[in-house]
């Protein structure tokens, strides 16, 4: 016996259906779905500087990798920058709270960057946007940063000596005490002297 089948075909919903015209059964097929090959594309990582540089934005500075490897720091780290003088020169240092030895550091994140705000981000940028780093000869653990903008640099005085703060009331004492002494000095024979020492009692 010829058995006479329909075949119809639903490409929405990729199936189709055969019909018995004999006894009118329908009987749906699915259409196994063809499977595509997903190619997973990586976003592509910035090129970053074989060198290890800190790099200034408005409101934090990132680490490389380079720089995090030659630091030898990982996230959660508390890192400071401070200023020091290097041949007279001015000059930002970058380290741990632990190279310092101090606990004042802001904290290093996942993504290698470090909050840097208001004055502390104005003065940095004093010294460009971009910085290498290099490992401090005085063997504090530190690292000196290199901007790309020249600091002002101090005169040039062998006598040079960093400011002192007089403690208050001290600067009023030692000015009046150079209003004593201005003028003239007059020499004083040893007797003249000994008499004054025996006055003093």
């Amino acid at each position: 016996m010829k058995l006479s089948f329909l075949l119809t075909v639903d490409t929405e919903n990729g199936s189709f259906d055969i019909v018995n015209q004999e006894t009118g059964e329908v009987k749906s097929v699915e259409i196994p779905k063809a499977t595509t090959k997903k190619t997973t594309t990586r976003k592509k990582k910035e090129d970053e500087s074989s060198e290890p540089q800190l790099i200034l934005e408005e409101n934090k500075y990132k680490l490389n990798s380079a720089a995090i490897e030659l630091m030898g720091v990982e996230p959660e780290a508390k890192l400071n920058i401070k200023m020091r003088k290097i041949n007279k020169v001015m000059t930002p240092i970058l380290g741990t709270d632990e190279a310092f030895n101090v606990k004042s550091g802001n904290r290093l994140t996942k993504s290698f960057t470090v909050a840097c705000r208001g004055a502390n981000n104005e003065a940095l940028a004093a010294y460009g946007t971009v910085f290498t780093l290099e490992a401090n000869p005085d063997g504090t653990g530190t690292f000196i940063l290199h901007g790309d903008k020249a600091p002002e640099t101090l005169p040039e005085d062998e006598n040079l000596q960093e400011e002192v703060t007089l403690p208050e009331g001290l600067t009023e004492d030692i000015d009046a005490l150079n209003d004593e002494v201005s003028g003239e000095v007059e020499t004083i024979d040893g007797d003249t002297f000994e008499a004054m020492l025996q006055g003093i009692d």
